[in-house]
């Protein structure tokens, strides 16, 4: 599997980078970046990650695959189209360094505009390769994603925007409510990535079996949602981000990816074109993956709540784009 990291030299992209390399060693990693000094140390220490598998007395092991390589280029130098046209899939975590506003509950929009500026640069440089699968783990997530879509002129089925934080961080808080494991609670998200997320309640389930939550339970757990991320920032200092769950969940869309796709639905950010009434957006909706990107959008009946917290979510994204 070979991945095209652009933004490599970020909090976010060296994560993911570094998930990729440790969970499947053999990977061949490209680090996308204008800090090339940085990208460039991160693809020494990954190399040396890929290659190292430490046993119970402290000495290296290999595996039977020959580990892959990790290299670092600057997109910015005309790198044309190779890069892109080498990778199975690509990881679009590039983005305008943080402000202050972005600290705060309601930040992924802070750099808006600079950050569809650069899905609008990367998109085109994109439009010179044949069409790849990405997953957009950049913010604002569907803003970015839906840019970079109509930059690149690639097919919409090709973009993924990354979404899954949200479905652990409400399986996580489910099964505190429910004393049980995450592994036990299913309960998707639509909508935005942001305060228009719309949890499914609908189908949320723990053990196989649907959950009873009043109005005022759900409230709570969608605020949990939406405050935790910049509570994480708070605690952790605001040059940090909830690294950990996103490269977790970038690197398992990737791997799914590699693996030919899914049977059963994930819900991520990607382009309409009538889906659930909604067109020139994109929004988190459940997909099918195959090995190209979105081999599928589902159409799920919701409830009248939630039908209508993904068209004002749809609204709120299509508003920031004009």
């Amino acid at each position: 599997m070979n991945v095209l990291v652009v933004g490599g030299g970020g909090t976010i992209g060296s994560t993911v980078a570094y998930t990729l390399a440790v969970q499947r060693p053999e990977t061949t990693v490209t680090l996308a970046d204008p800090q090339t000094a940085v990208t460039t140390g991160h693809a020494i220490d990954l190399r040396h990650a890929q290659c190292h598998v430490a046993t119970a007395a402290g000495r290296p092991s290999f595996g039977d695959d020959p580990p892959g390589t990790v290299t670092a280029i600057d997109p910015s130098a005309s790198p044309g189209p190779d890069p892109i046209d080498a990778a199975d899939a690509i990881v679009v975590t590039a983005s305008a360094a943080r402000d202050p506003d972005s600290f705060e509950r309601g930040g992924r929009l802070s750099n808006l505009e600079r950050n569809l500026e650069i899905a609008a640069d990367i998109g085109e440089w994109f439009g010179e390769a044949d069409p790849t699968p990405t997953v957009v783990a950049a913010n604002p997530t569907d803003r970015v994603t839906h840019r970079l879509w109509e930059a690149s002129g690639w097919p919409r089925e090709r973009f993924l925007g990354y979404f899954l934080s949200e479905t652990a961080r409400i399986a996580d808080e489910l099964a505190r409510r429910f004393d049980t494991s995450p592994a036990a609670v299913s309960c998707p998200v639509l909508g935005e990535h942001g305060e228009h997320m719309v949890p499914a309640f609908s189908r949320a389930t723990v053990d196989g079996e649907p959950i009873d939550l009043s109005a005022t339970e759900r409230e709570a757990v969608l605020e949990y949602v939406r405050d935790v991320p910049y509570d994480v920032i708070e605690r952790r200092g605001p040059e940090d981000s909830s690294r950990w769950v996103t490269s977790r969940g970038v690197a398992t869309i990737v791997a799914r990816l590699a693996d030919g796709g899914t049977d059963e639905p994930v819900c991520l950010s990607t382009p309409l074109s009538g889906e659930y009434g909604l067109e020139g957006v994109s929004v988190s909706v459940p997909v099918r993956l195959d090995a190209g990107g979105v081999g599928e959008i589902i159409e799920w009946d919701l409830a009248p709540n939630e039908r209508d917290g993904l068209e004002r979510a749809a609204a709120a994204v299509r508003r920031s784009l004009a």
